[in-house]
């Protein structure tokens, strides 16, 4: 038998092997540094676009060695560099120099992964609170999602962390969903309310909220097919968030422009409507069978009521509400059922806020209070025309109570408002309370007939409302 060669006359075949040093903040940092400037020179190569000055600086070293890496390869290596920037957060720069480099492609392009809620999370924040709570498991705060018994210390986590923490925290471990994102944002909006701001949609603005949940539905894939609308109480909040910023605003109307193309959910989830709002059977009947409220509609009503909150005056809400009603009216093609079955709600709601709710207000701007007025112009139903009644008695320079005079002489006005509403489900929260809608018409009219100088007709006018709702302690509280 031939004896059998050692090892060291075979040590010259094999590769030689080094095990990984276990590397420190600095030099972690360096080789970050060094990947990202190899990808993103090698991307320009790919691209055909290389700086001058940056092959001058020679930051590669050895120029020759570099080849053109494919764009998978590059994808690839993207976002391993960006979860290693996520572990150490110190080193997120993408370049030391990054005002020389803020024109590159591959800067543009490596900012867009490393702003994904995926890496955006900080591994190595509240590490205190962690140790604090090691030996137990804790449940999501304000996502209902309890995963052990430890109620006290999971109370005492969810008061002392900002909600927005808590939505990193999620999304970086693949938790995030639409009704957790919900709460986050209903958790920031309460604490905009309870904060000393001056303005809370200054401080909704401020926050940012809005924008880290629309980057958390772009890279969850929920915008791409709009399918997040489907949680309604998700979509109502953040529109609230968006308008909040005028920048964001325009995704909103995006939104409602792609859902008129017919691209993701047409109508929001049906409700049951309460019979006891109604009063006549045939009315019960008829909204019983009501359609649910279309998804565009329910974006409008809800951009419209975030732009007429925490405002000095309802301009803004006017103008949205204007565009609206053009953007609908467009879409429907002169249909008038399509074009109600869109604009009834959002509108009346406005109407609402604009006859009820404007004792704190600024008078509006006469142009845009007409033009507001004006879109439901063609609309002869009883409900509607007792709205441009009380907004007629209501105009910031010509108030006229001609209107809702002539509405108030019918005997069976509110009968008649009602069976008038269109067979379409309200939005979620609005209530139906046009008894006192009437009784606050007919007291507005009452105290401008007085001011005019005409008593008799205004006691006239007392006496009916006193007839038709009985009792005037209940008159108060229906308002």
């Amino acid at each position: 038998m031939l004896p059998t060669k050692n090892y060291s006359s075979l040590k010259g075949m094999l590769p030689k092997i080094h095990h990984p040093l276990p590397l420190n903040e600095k030099s972690t940092k360096k080789l970050l540094d060094t990947l990202t400037t190899s990808f993103r020179k090698n991307l320009d190569r790919e691209h055909g676009w290389l700086d001058e000055e940056t092959e001058a600086l020679g930051t590669l070293g050895d120029k020759s060695s570099a080849k053109p890496v494919p764009r998978q390869a590059s994808l690839g290596a993207s976002a391993r560099h960006a979860s290693a920037a996520g572990a150490v957060s110190k080193t997120r720069a993408v370049s030391p120099h990054p005002d020389r480099h803020s024109s590159r492609p591959t800067d543009r392009h490596l900012r867009a992964i490393l702003s994904n809620p995926l890496f955006s999370y900080d591994q190595t924040v509240n590490k205190t609170r962690k140790h604090s709570s090691a030996g137990t498991t804790t449940k999501l705060p304000i996502f209902g999602t309890e995963t052990s018994s430890a109620a006290t210390a999971t109370a005492t986590l969810a008061a002392e962390r900002d909600p927005l923490e808590i939505f990193d925290w999620a999304v970086a471990r693949g938790l995030m969903t639409t009704k957790r994102a919900a709460g986050c944002l209903l958790a920031k909006r309460r604490e905009a309310i309870q904060s000393a701001h001056v303005s809370a949609k200054s401080f909704i603005a401020a926050s940012g909220a809005g924008l880290k949940v629309l980057q958390w539905l772009r890279a969850a894939g929920l915008e791409h097919d709009l399918s997040f609308l489907h949680d309604s109480q998700l979509a109502g909040v953040l529109v609230e968030f968006l308008a909040a910023e005028p920048a964001l605003e325009a995704v909103v109307w995006q939104w409602i422009e792609r859902l008129q193309r017919g691209e993701g959910p047409q109508q929001l989830a049906s409700k049951t409507v309460p019979v006891a709002a109604y009063t006549t059977t045939a009315t019960a009947a008829a909204n019983a069978t009501a359609q649910p409220m279309s998804t565009a509609s329910f974006l409008l009503d809800k951009l419209v009521e975030a732009k007429a909150h925490g405002s000095d005056t309802l301009d803004d809400a006017y103008l949205a509400m204007r565009r609206g009603a053009d953007m609908f009216s467009k879409a429907a093609g002169g249909d008038a059922q399509a074009f109600d079955y869109n604009v009834f709600w959002p509108w009346c709601g406005l109407s609402w806020m604009s006859t009820i709710k404007t004792w704190h207000l600024a008078n509006p701007t006469p142009r845009l209070y007409e033009s507001f007025v004006s879109i439901m112009d063609h609309d002869e139903r009883p409900s509607i025309r007792l709205e441009r009644a009380h907004l007629d008695l209501r105009h910031p320079t010509r108030p006229t109570p001609a209107p809702a005079q002539a509405l108030l002489a019918d005997d069976h006005l509110l009968q008649h408002v009602r069976a008038s509403m269109p067979r379409v489900e309200r939005p979620p929260g609005r209530q139906l309370k046009y008894p006192g809608r009437i009784v606050s018409m007919g007291l507005d009219t009452v105290r401008h007939l007085a001011f005019l100088g005409e008593p008799d007709e205004a006691q006239r006018v007392l006496d009916r409302l006193r007839l038709q709702f009985r009792v005037d302690q209940e008159i108060l509280d229906m308002r």
